[in-house]
């Protein structure tokens, strides 16, 4: 079993999402059905990819307009 989690480890199989991001999967380039909330996650690594995108709202305030 340790050598299993050890393998997880080091090819990149264990990910984190941050809180105010999803996590969104890739295999073979396609978009998988699923994603995952904030957190410590496992995918198969090399196989699968994740990308974290954000979800919250971001404010700008755009100051010094010249009229």
């Amino acid at each position: 079993m340790e050598g299993i989690f050890g393998f997880f480890v080091m090819f990149g199989g264990v990910h984190k999402i941050y809180e105010g991001h999803i996590g969104v999967y890739t295999r073979g380039g396609a978009l998988l059905p699923t994603y995952t909330d904030p957190g410590i996650h496992f995918m198969i690594p090399i196989v699968t990819s994740y990308h974290s995108v954000q979800v919250t709202v971001q404010t700008d305030k755009v100051t010094n307009i010249p009229v």
